[in-house]
């Protein structure tokens, strides 16, 4: 699916996030750089890092992220790269590879999330790290009611979603209402697809690209329990 059109809402709803922020700072000041993220939609992580000293390139396949993040980074050291996970090409290898916020579940199908992993794993050096983190699919709790996702100055975001467990999809659909200065109401939908992990698959998936995998359950180093509400990895490669 295309970001294209996800942009705004995108923007309103996490542009203050930064849960994950601390961790893949402590990450990339451990292994040095450039830091090589995938997925780096509107440059959130990317100028947390590069604010810090730090050269990232970043990897958007959606021109409307990337504009954002282009001008969110102005003057900081990233690279914008446009492309997909799946099969891009960049010459470099890279100490620390990351794909922050769920970015790996747009990776819809086995040969999508296999192309993903070779790629990351061949833009690695050396004793390389690969770090992410996704939703914990036990605490997913989609029952379609439509709620209130939040309000944004003159926008309200509503959403219902749908779990699709024989697939691993959860579709979010997004009704977002702004009210105009003539308190004229304008609506659109949006929607987002994604394909959720289990934890055991992602240590088959990492052990099949010949990494080991070190699974927390917060971004603190938390141990990973039912009701964590993410699963963080940090993969090397097996000597």
């Amino acid at each position: 699916m295309s970001y294209d059109e996800l942009a705004d809402l995108y923007a309103l709803q996490y542009e203050d996030y930064s849960d994950d922020l601390d961790f893949y700072a402590r990450l990339a000041g451990r292994h040095g750089g450039p830091v090589l993220e995938l997925g780096a939609g509107q440059g959130r992580v990317a100028a947390h890092l590069a604010r810090r000293g730090v050269e990232v390139w970043a990897l958007e396949p959606s021109a409307a992220m990337r504009r954002r993040g282009e001008a969110a980074t102005r003057g900081l050291p990233v690279r914008w790269i446009a492309g997909g996970m799946r099969d891009f090409e960049l010459g470099p290898r890279f100490p620390l590879v990351i794909a922050p916020f769920n970015a790996l579940m747009h990776l819809y199908t086995l040969a999508d999330q296999d192309a993903a992993l070779a790629r990351a794993v061949r833009h690695l050096d050396a004793g390389g790290v690969f770090a992410f983190d996704l939703y914990n699919p036990l605490q997913i709790d989609a029952d379609a009611a439509l709620r209130l996702e939040g309000r944004y100055g003159r926008t309200e975001v509503y959403y219902r979603q749908e779990h699709h467990p024989a697939t691993q999809r959860l579709t979010t659909h997004y009704v977002i209402d702004e009210t105009g200065p003539d308190g004229a109401l304008k609506r659109r939908h949006n929607r987002l697809d994604q394909r959720y992990f289990t934890r055991y698959e992602i240590e088959r998936w990492l052990a099949a690209a010949g990494l080991s995998g070190r699974l927390a359950g917060g971004f603190q180093g938390e141990p990973f329990t039912a009701t964590s509400p993410v699963m963080v990895w940090t993969a090397r490669q097996v000597s």
